[in-house]
């Protein structure tokens, strides 16, 4: 899979979480707000500063965040912003999306992969490249997860294909080299000579 796609895969499958992490960060930043009543010394109140800041710093980046994927859905096919929604936003499985979308498992995987590669181009389209997406998120923990995993879940593919296409050579070697036994076994017919043949 091209790192656009990845990438694209890994910012789809944060949208479900960027919420969460966001309700979370208020949490944690009201907790340090409220620690800031008992602090004495202006170096514990410095510190419960710079904890505020680098919580409303991740949230931006949050929301950026959510907001880059909302502007990538509006501007992909409705069919493929479901197929994403349902797949990596709802948590769906493949075979419970194949099945209520009547679709085959076969069909659902390439379906996925051509709404991915929409998304990514859409995402170009808007100045929001492999390379500004990373700037802009990369060191966001929740997108370095989903990064990491949507290049595991790539590699783990193409090493499977990678045997699949290994045992579909050992079985056709296993064919051509019965057929080929099976010639050399068989009776040779002459080849007519000039001088046999009258």
């Amino acid at each position: 899979m091209e790192d656009r796609i990845l990438i694209a895969k890994a910012l789809v499958s944060c949208y479900a979480h960027i919420d969460d992490v966001c309700d979370a960060l208020d949490a944690s930043a009201e907790k340090y707000a409220r620690s800031g009543f008992y602090a004495v010394y202006p170096i514990d109140q410095m510190r419960i500063y710079e904890k505020l800041i680098q919580c409303n710093e991740r949230k931006r980046i949050l929301y950026n965040m959510k907001f880059v994927i909302e502007k990538g859905f509006s501007l992909i096919r409705a069919e493929n912003a479901v197929l994403l929604r349902h797949r990596y936003e709802l948590k769906r499985g493949r075979n419970d999306m194949s099945r209520d979308l009547g679709f085959s498992l076969r069909t659902l995987y390439r379906k996925l992969e051509r709404a991915l590669e929409e998304f990514a181009a859409a995402l170009e389209r808007v100045d929001f490249d492999k390379k500004r997406l990373l700037v802009e998120f990369g060191n966001e923990a929740l997108f370095s997860v989903a990064l990491n995993r949507a290049i595991k879940e790539d590699d783990e593919a193409t090493e499977l294909r990678e045997k699949w296409r290994c045992v579909k050579d050992a079985i056709l070697k296993k064919q051509v080299a019965a057929r080929v036994n099976a010639y050399n076994k068989a009776p040779k017919r002459g080849i007519c000579d000039k001088r046999d043949c009258v």
